[in-house]
């Protein structure tokens, strides 16, 4: 039988911990006393998330036999750099330590088992809250961010984790394509854009693919970019052709599909020439000739060039975190490509996984 971590410490003590963390203020011993406290807390964050995950589970795939459901827990990294980056916040109030994802096919399906899982009767694990980011309350992020989250709080018999909240994500496959795009551009480009941060023409593109996917699913558009779809069509066109979006992911995806699975830890650098459409991936053993190599990149002070260093342990976590990456990235592109079609502009040309590769 599986042995499940139990709180260890107070709430009290958890939030100083935070606090150590987020102010990075305390002696080495007591940031490693911190950490480990926020790593306890998180831990116990599974047996909560293991009971929500069987009910939404059971009721996903009532729903939809071919539902996607997932679980995971916040990697304390992670955590730890969102708390640096908010020195005043606790992990006490973050409701996504322990967090669930169901994937659908439609917005209906979507809404089934949101209405669904509101009104379970004598469930011990409540929903104390809806986030409706497809058409209110609050609606899509301005990010471009859309789906539906649920906190619940454990309610259950085993009172050590009573209090305890656990997030659920509930999107269609098209909103899941959009975030997994996302964090694809951030993992290999070192941006942030999920917290609005990064080139202001990227950050756009997605703002604008969010509203067509809006338009595309009948549901709210994003603040900001409310207009027709062959105005949002028009300045996607314009967006792409000045920062290569989709010729990134698709280079990206070549490199996930040429070393996810290797057990070498070393390091790639990735120099795309977006004009050319060409990327090359050089793979070094060792830091400092990958470090090297970025300087030497970046001395040329090219805006046509984008180069990136990319630890391999990064791209396995990209994988274990998207089991379904390739099909994610290519309903994004596809998506894309048809809305620029439409419009009657010329879609970047696919990047070859071959070409222009030195491994």
């Amino acid at each position: 039988m599986k042995k499940w971590v139990v709180p260890e410490n107070s709430n009290k003590r958890v939030q100083r911990a935070s606090r150590t963390i987020g102010k990075g203020t305390g002696t080495p011993e007591e940031i490693q006393e911190a950490r480990e406290v926020l790593s306890n807390y998180r831990l116990a964050h599974a047996f909560p998330l293991n009971a929500v995950t069987v009910t939404v589970r059971q009721r996903a795939l009532e729903v939809n036999t071919n539902a996607v459901v997932a679980e995971r827990r916040k990697r304390l990294p992670t955590i730890l750099d969102k708390l640096k980056r908010h020195p005043r916040m606790s992990v006490t109030t973050m409701q996504d330590l322990g967090g669930c994802r169901v994937v659908f096919d439609t917005v209906a399906e979507v809404d089934e088992l949101v209405s669904v899982l509101r009104e379970l009767p004598r469930s011990k694990n409540r929903v104390r809250k809806v986030y409706d980011y497809l058409r209110g309350d609050p609606g899509p992020r301005d990010s471009g961010y859309r789906g539906v989250h649920l906190v619940y709080e454990y309610g259950a018999s085993k009172k050590e984790y009573q209090g305890l909240r656990i997030e659920l994500q509930v999107r269609t496959r098209l909103q899941h394509a959009w975030a997994t795009a996302v964090e694809t551009m951030d993992l290999f480009s070192g941006s942030e854009l999920k917290y609005g941060k990064g080139d202001p023409d990227v950050l756009r593109f997605f703002v604008l693919v969010g509203s067509l996917m809006a338009y595309e699913e009948d549901t709210t558009p994003v603040p900001g970019a409310e207009g027709t779809r062959e105005e949002l069509a028009a300045e996607l066109a314009r967006l792409e052709a000045n920062v290569g979006v989709l010729e990134r992911l698709q280079g990206y995806a070549a490199i996930v599909g040429e070393h996810s699975k290797t057990d070498r830890r070393n390091t790639l650098t990735l120099e795309l020439w977006r004009t050319e459409g060409q990327l090359t991936v050089t793979v070094h053993e060792t830091l400092a000739a990958a470090e090297a190599r970025i300087t030497e990149l970046e001395a040329l002070d090219d805006e046509d060039l984008d180069a990136v260093l990319i630890n391999i342990a990064r791209i396995s976590q990209l994988r274990d975190a998207y089991p379904n990456y390739f099909a994610d990235t290519g309903r994004f592109t596809d998506f894309v490509v048809a809305c620029l079609r439409e419009e009657g502009e010329q879609a970047p040309q696919e990047v070859s996984r071959s070409r222009g590769m030195s491994v």
